[in-house]
């Protein structure tokens, strides 16, 4: 049976079932659990939640003495509830892997240090994919040993510091969106893929078919790729063609493992079985154009396009966790949560107390309380000096004084670029 109670009335050995709170107000990204201790108690209590609802056929009621039932007798968690384990496929695609791989918990570089490195590594990769997109656009061979390096390039920045790289793609503008796709979308896959422990090679495979998703697209017209409108049935039949397009041409380059043509082919499926090009569903769908399929779309709703205005990195991930299990795989969409942050850095929030700043770096175990750096006071005036402030050590919940984020803007209405404070 399911009940409504206060978190008071939590007791080891009860099974929530819901956390009866928005995804946005609290850190746990599995909200369905078998309570096994005091900490987690008192965790759910610290971020403010009041009530939940437990499973009485999973776990304990209210009425039942802590000792009426052991937990390791207590009935196993629904696995649909929990944040799914995410399988790692084998890879067979090139065995180059970068000089050094460390460990995918551990950051080597100051954000800040490594955005400055990564700007010089990013404008590189851009240059080059021009030459390979242009190269299979004249129907040249792809030199696959450049592209090769460019990747292990952004392989090794997104080692250093797992935020560097996602986060200078969208403080920068760059022109050519067609060029800044492919390289955006190899930026955010290998981070996923660091956020996934993927080995290098396998990491090697998704990057270089992450450059080479929309390869197709250089036969689509340009007419239909640049049209400052909705497309109209037909044109879009003809865009879609652009999955069997990249396919081909892959096909037909040297030393190109399947994985790699499956992610120029595979990227548009979606999980409920309603993609293209063949309908596949869940895990018909290969799992590196699965994770391909999350960083195309995030980086396009983030991209200004000739047709419509940018979506802000935090709206981004709401409308994708809104479309789990439906376009995406539910497990990949709250990994890729968790990797870039419910707020991801350079996000313009507003505070409980009515100050406002960006956030400026994340906290990887306390997604929700990142480090804000606090441009406005709490009456809406510029500060002469920025504060840093970090939410994961500041009151939180219901305490006095708490410190929590209400509200999300695009900093451009306020004149914020955020490339001027955390890029300088």
């Amino acid at each position: 049976m399911i009940k409504d109670i206060s978190v008071k009335q939590l007791k080891i050995g009860m099974y929530i079932e819901d956390m009866a709170a928005s995804w946005l107000n609290h850190p746990f990204l599995r909200t369905k659990r078998l309570i096994k201790s005091e900490e987690e108690i008192k965790k759910i209590k610290h971020y403010g939640i009041l009530s939940v609802k437990i499973n009485t056929g999973k776990g304990i009621d209210t009425d039942q003495p802590d000792d009426v039932q052991d937990l390791s007798q207590a009935a196993a968690p629904d696995p649909t509830g929990s944040e799914p384990e995410v399988a790692k496929p084998i890879s067979s695609g090139p065995n180059e892997t970068p000089p050094s791989a460390p460990a995918a918990s551990t950051d080597t570089v100051p954000l800040r240090d490594e955005m400055t490195r990564m700007e010089n590594v990013y404008q590189d990769t851009l240059n080059k994919a021009r030459i390979f997109l242009n190269q299979a656009k004249n129907g040249e061979p792809i030199d696959l040993e450049e592209v090769s390096a460019n990747v292990d390039a952004l392989m090794n920045s997104v080692f250093r510091n797992r935020y560097a790289s996602s986060t200078l793609i969208k403080l920068k503008t760059f022109d050519e969106y067609t060029y800044t796709h492919s390289v955006n979308v190899c930026v955010l896959s290998l981070t996923l893929g660091r956020h996934l422990d993927f080995s290098p090679s396998l990491l090697k495979t998704l990057g270089i078919g992450a450059i080479f998703h929309d390869l197709g697209k250089t036969a689509v017209p340009q007419e239909i790729l640049n049209k400052p409108g909705p497309l109209t049935e037909e044109e879009f039949e003809e865009m879609k063609k652009h999955s069997l397009f990249g396919a081909k041409i892959l096909k037909n380059t040297v030393h190109i493992s399947r994985e790699i043509i499956e992610c120029a082919l595979y990227h548009h499926e979606k999980y409920n079985g309603l993609g293209y090009p063949k309908g596949l569903k869940a895990d018909q769908i290969p799992f590196l154009a699965q994770v391909i399929s999350l960083a195309d779309v995030y980086d396009a709703l983030t991209s200004k396009r000739v047709y419509r205005g940018k979506v802000s990195p935090h709206e981004t991930l709401k409308i994708m966790y809104g479309n789990r299990g439906d376009h995406f795989n539910p497990a990949l969409v709250a990994k890729m949560v968790k990797c870039l942050g419910v707020y991801p850095i350079g996000s313009l929030v507003t505070l409980e107390t009515g100050e406002i700043g960006l956030v400026a770096d994340i906290n990887p175990d306390d997604l929700i309380h990142p480090q804000v750096l606090l441009l406005f006071d709490q009456h809406a005036r510029r500060r002469s000096r920025p504060e840093m402030l970090d939410l994961s050590i500041q009151p939180h919940g219901s305490e006095e004084g708490a410190h929590r984020i209400v509200e999300v803007e695009a900093p451009e209405k306020r004149g914020i670029n955020p490339a001027d404070y955390l890029l300088k």
